[in-house]
């Protein structure tokens, strides 16, 4: 269990470091920094609520699973948005 609860955050933090990377080499204007930042967030906000399910569900992956899918769920029905139109 520990060695799955590691390769989650591994991956998390290689898939932030890789859009990290492309967006700085793809300047635009503050509108879309903005959207980063949001992005940015809910990503880190997803990976920190996945890790309370880790900790909370340990060895019942019935629950886990589905407490996976409430912040899959949450996340779709509130995607990143910026005060900026």
């Amino acid at each position: 269990m520990p060695i799955m609860i590691a390769v989650s955050v591994a991956i998390t933090i290689i898939i932030i470091m890789f859009v990290t990377q492309i967006w700085q080499e793809n300047p635009q204007n503050s509108t879309d920094g903005d959207m980063r930042d949001e992005i940015s967030w809910q990503l880190l906000q997803k990976t920190y609520l996945e890790q309370e399910c880790r900790e909370k569900y340990i060895g019942q992956l019935d629950e886990m699973e589905e407490c996976f899918d409430r912040i899959e769920e949450e996340q779709r029905l509130n995607p990143p948005t910026t005060s900026n139109p």
